[in-house]
C-alpha cells in the first residue's frame, strides 16, 4: 500500500481531547507522522495506514465528549522538495551590503599592540 494523507476536521481546542486523539492514532500500525493544526481545527495523519481505521479510532476517542470527526480529505501525501507558495526561495544574490565607513577604533592594548575585528566588507582591517 502507498503512502496516504489522512485529514480529519475535529474540534481539538480541549488537551485532554486532543491528547486522547494522538495516543489512538499513534497506537495504529504504520502511521509515520501526525500534525495537527488547532487554528483551522484539523489533524493530518500520513503513513501506508487504513484511512477508514484512522478515522474509525478517532471517532471511538472523541466521542465519549459529544465532538464530532468530519473526513477532510485522503490521498497522497505532498511532495517532499514542494513548498508552501508563501515561502520564497532566496535568489542567489547577497543583499546590497553598506560599505564599512569606519576607521577601525582602536580597541585597549594587549601589550604593545592592538586587536582588531576584521571586517566583511572591508578586507583591508587586520590585527595591527
Amino acid at each position: 500500500m502507498a503512502m496516504i494523507k489522512t485529514v480529519l476536521k475535529l474540534d481539538i481546542s480541549c488537551q485532554k481531547c486532543k491528547t486522547k486523539v494522538l495516543k489512538a492514532v499513534t497506537s495504529l500500525e504504520d502511521v509515520d507522522k501526525v500534525e495537527t493544526d488547532e487554528a483551522k481545527g484539523t489533524i493530518g495523519v500520513i503513513g501506508k495506514a487504513d484511512p477508514y481505521k484512522i478515522v474509525k479510532i478517532t471517532r471511538k476517542a472523541v466521542s465519549s465528549a459529544g465532538k464530532v470527526v468530519e473526513v477532510v480529505s485522503i490521498g497522497p501525501p505532498p511532495k517532499p522538495d514542494e513548498k508552501k507558495p508563501e515561502e520564497k526561495k532566496p535568489d542567489g544574490k547577497k543583499p546590497d551590503s553598506v560599505p564599512c565607513i569606519c576607521t577601525c577604533p582602536p580597541y585597549p592594548p594587549y601589550g604593545s599592540s592592538y586587536i582588531v575585528v576584521p571586517h566583511e566588507t572591508q578586507p583591508s582591517c587586520s590585527i595591527l
